[in-house]
């Protein structure tokens, strides 16, 4: 059967994209395993042997708002869903270590769009680290930034390995990202965590409505 070439583009971008993964996991069997695997502690995962260092929110949300324990959630989460799966969305060195942002899902539905659905993060949170990268590339243009731009751009003129680098295809990212937004509308419809009356000063202080 002949291959149309639009066919042909998705089969090359399909194994591109299978390369590059292989070279950042090394392709080996430690590159596969389960979530239940992880152990969470304030929203960072760890797993034994492994020195990357797995995080469920994709700029690593560390002083963001948040709602109740998301690590509860998270452990209730895997047991509920036992055969879900981790798929690699963004990576970045960050000094000594390597950052893995990742997505965990399962056919019927995704821990980190239901994190957002019950009102534990915004949908903020789950953009990834290219994208937070990229704004603060944007940010950077402002003249007043300037100084605060030469000494950034000479960091990443010196260590060009410590970029992010993004290991979902682009539409599968949005797609993704436009589950995670559609997540947001229903817990703020509903008043949900971060959304509830209770939190309204502390968003108010972070510029979320």
């Amino acid at each position: 059967m002949e291959l149309t070439t639009r066919t042909r583009s998705r089969v090359v971008a399909k194994l591109v994209t299978t390369v590059f993964l292989c070279s950042a996991f090394a392709c080996s069997a430690q590159a596969t395993f389960s979530p239940k695997e992880l152990t969470f502690h304030d929203g960072f995962g760890s797993r034994k042997g492994d020195h990357r260092i797995y995080v469920l929110t994709g700029c690593c949300w560390v002083r963001g708002i948040r709602f109740g324990d998301p690590d509860q959630f998270v452990t209730t989460w895997l047991v509920q869903h036992p055969l879900a799966t981790i798929i690699p969305v963004s990576t970045m060195l960050l000094e000594a270590d390597e950052w893995v942002y990742v997505w965990i899902e399962d056919d019927a539905s995704g821990l980190n769009a239901d994190l957002v659905r019950v009102g534990i993060y915004p949908a903020a949170s789950m953009a990834d680290m290219v994208d937070d990268d990229k704004g603060l590339t944007e940010l950077l243009k402002n003249p007043k930034l300037a100084d605060a731009r030469a000494i950034i751009e000479q960091e990443r003129a010196e260590k060009p390995q410590s970029r992010p680098k993004r290991l979902e295809p682009e539409d599968e990212y949005n797609r993704h990202m436009d589950e995670i937004k559609t997540a947001e509308t229903e817990a703020r419809k509903q008043k949900m965590g971060i959304w509830s009356d209770s939190m309204t000063e502390e968003r108010e202080s972070l510029g979320l409505p």
